[in-house]
């Protein structure tokens, strides 16, 4: 993830060189006699406005540097925020996957129970089969039904009654 614009120059290296290597080399200092009052020539006014420029030039490029270097900082921080949230949303996913298949289990389960209850209701009799019924079972009189044992105990009682009235 190297860019050239994203190389950062040691500050000595943003340092501008001299005036001097600037302009035209100054000339050698004519000789000095003990009252000469010439003084040597300053740099030229071109000179020092490119000079206010480059320095101008290097501060805004320093500025820059560094505003690419946050702005850098912070895309690395929304990255990784980005990774860990769809980190969380895929685990959130694949719990609401598993809990979307309980459910689909569950709701089969009862769709069988349902079916199996409704089969069963079929199989069972209406009101009006047991109306039928009823008018049969009032109309025999099952109560006063004897059953073969009873019937043959009746007969035996009735035998021995008879035997001891004879032979009395």
């Amino acid at each position: 993830m190297s860019s050239p614009c994203a190389r950062v120059m040691p500050e000595e290296a943003l340092e501008l060189p001299s005036m001097t290597a600037l302009g035209p080399a100054p000339m050698p200092p004519a000789k000095k006699g003990l009252f000469s009052s010439k003084q040597a020539p300053g740099p030229s006014p071109e000179v020092l406005g490119l000079t206010e420029q480059l320095n101008g030039i290097a501060a805004r490029l320093r500025v820059s540097e560094e505003r690419f270097n946050e702005l850098r900082k912070k895309i690395s921080f929304i990255e990784q925020n980005m990774l860990t949230n769809h980190r969380k949303l895929l685990g959130d996913l694949k719990a609401s996957d598993g809990e979307t298949d309980d459910l689909r289990h569950k709701l089969a389960e009862i769709e069988d129970r349902v079916i199996t209850i409704i089969k069963e209701l079929r199989m069972t009799a209406r009101k009006g089969d047991i109306d039928v019924l009823k008018r049969y079972i009032e109309l025999w009189n099952p109560v006063k039904f004897v059953t073969a044992d009873y019937a043959e105990k009746i007969a035996r009682d009735i035998l021995e009654e008879h035997k001891v009235d004879h032979n009395i």
